[in-house]
């Protein structure tokens, strides 16, 4: 949850922004079969464009358009990273995500970026958690942030430890608790 969700903001942005409208956006990105598709990088980026009858924007529209920002402060995620893994892990589009996070140079600090539309892994499946554990890491030691109760759940039944993201940062707050129950304390964030 380091960066904006899509939902439920984006599809009055790109109406504003792109001409799209606004429902059409809503009911793309929640139709299960296109989501798993898209965000499982079966379908090209432009397959959610043409789907709105809509030309492919370039990369520079495409930021514009879509105007995802940091939910948490950049250096309070580094201070996580001198004491922790950090990994993002999200249902999305790298052309959409990557640019996105290079901008606010979160990218920088964080230790790895799994993004589904490249690894094909889509959560709530377990595969898209099991890439935590993959090198023999108990889940006890792992903690993961969404805002998506299946993903959540999802993660609970490997055992790792599952904080809901909030529309506010209630959840960096779990999450600092959760490290300093640890002994890894990475101070105190911005």
């Amino acid at each position: 949850m380091l960066i904006d969700s899509l939902m439920p903001d984006f599809p009055a942005r790109a109406a504003a922004r792109a001409g799209a409208d606004a429902d059409a956006v809503r009911a793309l990105l929640t139709d299960d079969a296109f989501r798993r598709a898209y965000w499982g990088g079966h379908l090209p980026e432009g397959a959610f464009w043409q789907a709105l009858g809509l030309q492919p924007p370039g990369d520079r529209e495409r930021a514009r358009i879509l105007d995802l920002r940091p939910r948490v402060d950049p250096a309070r995620v580094a201070g996580w990273a001198r004491v922790a893994e950090v990994w993002i892990i999200s249902n999305h589009r790298h052309e959409w995500l990557l640019p996105a996070l290079a901008a606010h140079g979160l990218d920088q600090v964080v230790h790895r970026i799994e993004v589904s539309s490249l690894s094909g892994r889509v959560k709530p499946h377990p595969a898209a958690w099991e890439v935590l554990l993959g090198d023999g890491t108990p889940p006890a030691t792992v903690a993961v942030v969404d805002d998506q109760r299946a993903n959540l759940d999802a993660a609970e039944a490997l055992g790792i430890t599952a904080i809901a993201a909030t529309g506010d940062d209630g959840w960096a707050h779990a999450l600092d608790a959760w490290l300093a129950s640890r002994g890894e304390d990475p101070g105190p964030g911005p």
